[in-house]
This record gives structure tokens, sequence and C-alpha cells, in this order.
């Protein structure tokens, strides 16, 4: 017996000493990071599945439900997302339906973008989203709330009444306040001008709050998150952001919109944007990959061609450094998976590398590999 422990003192350091690494990495705070996108895809593409991302966003209309062509892309997301064990932030908004209406003898659309609805009928709406899919329990009250693009930005009461009815509604669920856009006062409400107003009609201090950050991405600066972090006391998810790769009627923004600084935006955001207070705990990258070329809308980690971007190997970097190894099983398309870095330059790597047999990696600013010129040409 005595020799069998002798060999165990013997082992025990040992395995300590292999296991050093993980522990060290996974025991470094970072925030918990997320994927938005609302198609289907998603759920399908291994190289997702190998990155053991656990969390997921998706956008819906507060009325999707009575939308008989949105209820259906609504349950197929959720079940999809549900059958792989995935936490799901669901961000509610607009409605995206038309009334029809005769006028002067006309048949007329009338969109419901800007009609909002009484906090009875928003209430009743989230119940039934309850109803149908309960183990969904984190939601945001409404996107980009500030925006003058929202009929919202001015209704600080009437969103108020929202949160606290599906507070009431759902106490075990994780709820934002709202979700702000972090953009100049020519096109939105101030963040903190609004959250103060909210406050005061809501009676309350909100433990929740949510962030559409792209101008502090994009232009690497940490203003936006930390007007937000003084004019509230709860904490903050980055519930929408990422690099700009391009921008329909946007030529003039400020920052270069192209996949190489759409990278280095991506490891500013989760490398110093999420580092810049413990308050703020999640960050949702938007979105996983391009449906065309020409997007008018494009932040995507994967070109519409399937081709891995510099932001998808700035990604995976980052959760490797974090101690969130890929499951190489899966995919060998994370360059992690064939050493760090996996054939790309670790700081603003541009070309998809390693298993994916693209070029060799180049400079941030380059544009070889496959996906810098994926990415160039978005």
């Amino acid at each position: 017996m005595s020799r069998i422990f002798r060999l165990l003192a013997c082992l025990v350091p040992l395995a300590l000493l292999v296991a050093a690494p993980q522990l060290l990495a996974s025991s470094t705070p970072h925030p918990i990071v997320g994927i938005g996108d609302d198609k289907l895809d998603l759920f399908g593409d291994p190289k997702f599945l190998a990155l053991g991302i656990r969390n997921v966003r998706y956008d819906m209309a507060w009325d999707a439900l009575s939308v008989p062509s949105e209820r259906t892309a609504v349950t197929r997301w959720m079940t999809a997302a549900k059958a792989h064990g995935l936490s799901v932030l669901v961000t509610i908004d607009h409605s995206r339906s038309v009334i029809w209406r005769r006028v002067n003898g006309h048949r007329k659309a009338f969109s419901q973008t800007r009609v909002l609805p009484s906090a009875a009928r928003y209430v009743a709406a989230f119940r039934a989203f309850r109803a149908r899919f309960p183990w969904v329990t984190q939601f945001a009250t409404w996107d980009e709330t500030n925006f003058y693009g929202e009929a919202t930005y001015d209704k600080e009461s009437l969103v108020a009444s929202y949160y606290l009815g599906i507070r009431k509604a759902c106490p075990t669920c994780t709820i934002l306040a709202a979700e702000f856009l972090d953009v100049t006062k020519h096109q939105a409400i101030p963040m903190a001008t609004w959250a103060a107003q909210f406050i005061k009609d809501a009676h309350m201090q909100p433990a929740y709050w949510g962030l559409n950050n792209y101008e502090d991405a994009n232009h690497l600066v940490t203003s936006g998150v930390r007007d937000l972090l003084g004019a509230v006391r709860g904490k903050i998810w980055l519930a929408e952001t990422g690099g700009i790769v391009y921008r329909y009627a946007h030529p003039h923004a400020g920052f270069p919109q192209n996949a190489a600084h759409a990278a280095v935006a991506d490891r500013f955001l989760l490398s110093t944007l999420a580092a810049v207070s413990p308050r703020i705990q999640r960050v949702y990258l938007y979105e996983w990959d391009a449906r065309s070329p020409h997007d008018g809308w494009d932040t995507a980690l994967i070109s519409s061609t399937g081709e891995p971007r510099e932001s998808y190997v700035v990604l995976a970097e980052e959760l490797y450094s974090w101690g969130i190894h890929p499951n190489c099983t899966i995919s060998r398309v994370p360059p992690t998976c064939t050493g760090l870095g996996g054939g790309a330059l670790q700081h603003g790597a541009t070309g998809a590398t390693g298993a994916t047999g693209s070029t060799g990696s180049t400079g941030a600013t380059g544009s070889t590999g496959s996906t810098g010129a994926t990415g160039a040409t978005a």
C-alpha cells in the first residue's frame, strides 16, 4: 500500500502541472460571448458549433407570434437553439407587419413599424411567447430604444411599463430594461438622458441594461460604454455589436469599412471594451454569416461563400486565450485547432488558415487569403 501511495504522490503534482495552463486560462476574467443571428444556418455550421459558444441572440417583433410567417420562423429558430442546448437572449423589437385599409376606394398598406402596443397588449404577447417557449428566460424590453428610428425614443414611460409588466409576468427572468444605440445626439436621445427618465418613470434602478455599441467598437473608443456605466447602476450586456465590413449609404464612416478593420474592431471589442468594467457581463457579436456579397449591412464573421473572415480568427483566438478551446472533432477550421494562431498571425491576421487551406497569413492590412478577399468585396 505504501508503494501505491508513493506512486500517487508522484502522479498528483504531474497531473496538476498538466492541467495548470487550462486552469489558469479559465480563471482569467472575461465576458460571456454570444452570437446574434436570426438565420437558421447558424445551427448547422460546424465552424460555429466547434467554437463552444453557448449563448445566442434573436431579434423578434413584439407581435411575431400573431403573424403566421413570423411565427413559423421564430418556432424553427427556437427549436433549433433548444436542440443544441443554447441559451437564448430575445430582443423584443418593433412590429414588421402591415395592415390594409381602403383609402378613397383604394387598398393601401400601412406599416406597423412605428405603432407601439399598449402595455397590456405587449405583456399579453410576452406571456404567449413564454407559454410557447418556457425555457427562454432572457429578454431585452425593446431594441435601440433611444434611436430616432424607433418610436420609443421619447416614450420612456411606456417602455418602463413594458419592463415592469414583463418583470411581473416572469419574476425569474433576466430582463434588460432597454437596449441602447451608441450614436450621436443628432441620431438618438443621449443614453444617459433616456435612462434617467426611464428610471424616474419606473421608480427603480434596473439590474440589467443592453447596449448596441457599433460606434465604440469601430472607432476604437470606450466613450459610449463609459457614458452608460456612469448613467446606470446595473450590469450591462453588449447585446449587438461587431466590426463593420460594409454599410449601405455610409461611405464616410470615419473608419475603414472592410474585413481587415472589422477584425481590428472585434479584437478591440473583446480585449479592451469588454474589460472596461466587471459590470460588462456579455458580448453578443452580430452577425454570423453574410447572406450575399451585396448585403446592405455586413458585420458577419463568415463571408457569403462560407469562408471565415479575419474576425472569425480573432474570435477563436480570444476564446482560446480565455481557456475556451474549440472542439476540433466537429471542425478543424478554428485556427486554434492547428496550434495557437493556426498558421495565421495571432494579432490581426487576415486570411482563414489551417484546415481551410487558404493562402498564407498576412498582416492586419493585407488582403490575401480567402477571407480577406471576400470581406473586401462584400
